[in-house]
């Protein structure tokens, strides 16, 4: 389901689609090509506990769609970075994504 991944990433991308989201979720489905009948209710669920979105529970929720009369599309939310300070040691570890034990010598990518 392509279109989902494509509306998840463009909510994350895009507050003013996260705001249309809101606003109406059935147009915000069907700009993706995902129409549903007038019978189904929509209903959004950001769940910020999980960041990753769940392709296989979102097809589900598709599928029962029909029989339930409710389309759950869930749409996880980003939990916003936090600002820390690193310590010394933890900035070493990080510095250019090398393994700070192999920085004694010539770089592995000169031989």
């Amino acid at each position: 389901m392509a279109a989902y991944s494509r509306l998840v990433a463009d909510v994350w991308a895009d507050p003013a689609k996260e705001q249309a989201l809101d606003r109406d979720p059935r147009g915000f489905l069907a700009g993706y090509g995902l129409q549903l009948s007038e019978d189904v209710q929509v209903r959004v669920v950001r769940d910020i506990t999980d960041a990753d979105p769940d392709l296989e529970v979102q097809v589900e929720s598709w599928q029962q769609a029909g029989g339930t009369g409710t389309f759950v599309l869930f749409v996880p939310s980003l939990l916003p970075v936090a600002q820390v300070e690193l310590a010394e040691d933890e900035l070493d570890s990080v510095v250019a994504g090398l393994d700070p034990s192999c920085a004694c010598c010539c770089p592995c990518c000169c031989t």
